[in-house]
């Protein structure tokens, strides 16, 4: 492959004012890295030693266990991040300090990857900009020590981009130079979407980029070694844990249904599809994308059909003008829009997670910031430089705002010395501390509760059961099933619906499994200890008492006896009658 000579920027890019624009070209690298320095510090002043309450950070580190005390193949949500998780556990063990590390160091490695795969191509001051804003916004930052995957998917995702813009500005001889340039993107695709399934989107935007400018060649390489690769992956699966493995049906059965944990109700159809799409913008940009903005408060669920279609509009002129005067901010906009639409497709709207728009932000906003400085152009040209800065600056403000409210050096330093627990809002620290005592009942004692995956990381790795969700309200069913899974302690905790508002709505759905039990079985569950008090969100322990519920059912199948014996007797004397 050759190189083609970069082109020349267009003088309307240029900006107007030449001695700061020498200023910023020639000390650029120095900045950006300065940047990047500030990302990895921000980063660790923000730096959460707990996991995350909702769940998916715990169950990404139970699985890398799993596949290290059993083998089990980490099949649900991608299975390459818990795959990388186990290799550092064998490494280094189990600390959560450590495995939180390597979120900061993939957010921070992928900052300066961002800008050299962008450096030249871009305006670098535009450039610069979208750096410094995300180097302090804690919402962007709270990721570097998280064990989500969102900061390894990025770093992918940003590898692929620095790939994809060389490998488009390259001349290919042939089909063998086209497959070489291909490999190295491909490889990334598979392990994208090994990481995320909702990377199946990178394919389509990458051919969907190549083939607008005519490289049909390049976008046919990079789909069929994709393909080839993912099925030598299959392959290499297939023989290690055999063909018995998940394939990701079970998660694709769930996110087509209309409600995810409601069978019930149906599979979704082509107008739930087209509703999805219009709720989650909604959720995500009018409400999500406004807090990373520090343009709204945590507090304001308020969504928006103004603001959502302001960011549609600022983002497609941003595509528009890309594919008329920049490619590589047209790339960004494709693969944007490529994950981002296929996330509001395929997710229900009652997800309404943060973490699935995080992965886009840094690409979004470069192409909204883009679009903003070439609309303000068609107005003044003069000042559209000066105008779009303020806007960057203005967003800077907010970000640190937010920031600095959200560092907490004394839970840090609290965590760092052992108290793993400390900074948790108060049903959350309750219940890990209900979690962390059982770590004390003897070994053959089984404990039930609602988020098993967090139960395990603060009781030293053992295993608890999980209560999700039931669809019976049947007690004998009900019981039977711990009792099958050898259950014999269940927790219940007062964990918020909502975890701003504290001492309101909890979820309730071991309340309510143990309610219905006892509607047959009063005496099922024994007292054993209570963490909080009844009026400061309790968590609290009980030893199932199975013995009570066989009584009970001896009893009930006592009195039910006599009934049936003496219809017994008054069919046979209808009969000899």
């Amino acid at each position: 492959m050759k190189k083609q000579q970069p082109k020349p920027q267009s003088t309307s890019a240029a900006s107007t004012i030449t001695a700061q624009q020498s200023f910023i070209d020639k000390y650029a690298n120095v900045i950006a890295i300065a940047i990047t320095a500030i990302t990895a510090i921000m980063s660790l002043l923000l730096f959460n030693m707990r996991v995350d309450e909702g769940g998916d950070d715990s169950a990404y580190i139970c699985r890398a266990f799993d596949l290290i005390e059993s083998g089990r193949y980490p099949s649900y949500q991608g299975p390459l991040y818990p795959m990388f998780l186990a290799v550092v556990i064998s490494i280094f063990g189990s600390s959560l300090f450590v495995l939180k590390l390597t979120s900061l160091l993939f957010i921070t490695a992928s900052q300066w990857i961002f800008y050299r795969s962008l450096r030249g191509r871009v305006n670098v001051r535009l450039l610069l900009m979208v750096m410094a804003i995300i180097s302090i916004n804690s919402w962007y930052l709270a990721y570097a020590s998280l064990t989500y995957s969102e900061a390894m998917f990025i770093f992918v995702e940003f590898c692929i981009t620095w790939l994809v813009l060389r490998y488009e500005s390259c001349e290919c001889d042939g089909w063998l130079s086209a497959l070489k340039g291909a490999l190295p993107i491909a490889a990334l695709v598979v392990a994208a979407i090994l990481i995320r399934t909702m990377a199946l989107a990178i394919i389509v935007a990458i051919v969907v980029y190549m083939l607008t400018s005519r490289q049909w060649r390049k976008a046919l390489a990079v789909t069929g070694l994709t393909i080839a690769l993912s099925f030598a992956w299959l392959g290499v699966r297939t023989a290690i844990w055999g063909s018995k493995v998940d394939h990701g049906g079970s998660q694709l059965e769930q996110l087509t249904r209309k409600h995810p944990y409601e069978i019930e109700k149906g599979q979704e159809d082509f107008k739930g599809y087209l509703g999805r799409i219009v709720d989650n913008s909604k959720l995500y940009l009018s409400k999500r994308m406004m807090y990373v903005l520090g343009f709204k408060k945590e507090s304001d669920r308020t969504l928006s059909t103004f603001t959502t279609l302001l960011f549609y509009a600022l983002f497609i002129a941003g595509g528009f003008f890309g594919y008329k005067r920049n490619r590589a901010v047209f790339w960004l906009a494709i693969l944007t829009a490529a994950t981002l639409g296929l996330t509001f497709v395929m997710l229900q709207a009652l997800w309404d997670q943060q973490r699935l728009i995080i992965p886009s932000i840094v690409t979004g906003f470069t192409v909204m910031l883009y679009g903003i400085y070439n609309l303000l152009k068609l107005v003044t040209r003069k000042f559209a430089p000066y105008i779009t800065m303020l806007i960057g600056i203005i967003v800077c403000f907010t970000s640190i705002a937010q920031t600095g409210e959200k560092i907490d050096l004394m839970a840090l330093r609290k965590n760092m010395q052992g108290d793993n627990i400390y900074g948790y809002t108060t049903d959350f620290y309750n219940y890990l501390a209900l979690c962390k005592y059982c770590g004390t009942l003897p070994e053959d004692c089984f404990v039930a509760c609602r988020k098993p995956e967090m139960a395990r990381i603060y009781c030293g790795g053992r295993q608890f059961y999980g209560i999700y969700n039931f669809n019976t309200e049947d007690p004998d069913e009900l019981i039977d099933r711990l009792r099958k899974n050898k259950v014999t302690h269940i927790i219940t905790a007062s964990l918020r619906r909502d975890p701003l508002v504290p001492r309101d709505k909890i979820i309730n759905t071991v309340h309510r499994y143990c309610y219905f039990v006892m509607q047959k079985y009063p005496k099922a569950f024994v007292f054993q200890k209570m963490v909080g008090s009844e009026n400061n969100e309790p968590a609290s322990l009980f030893a199932i008492d199975y013995e009570h519920v066989d009584a009970v059912r001896q009893q009930l199948a006592a009195a039910s006896s006599p009934n049936e014996t003496n219809e017994n007797e008054s069919k046979a004397d209808n009969t000899l009658n």
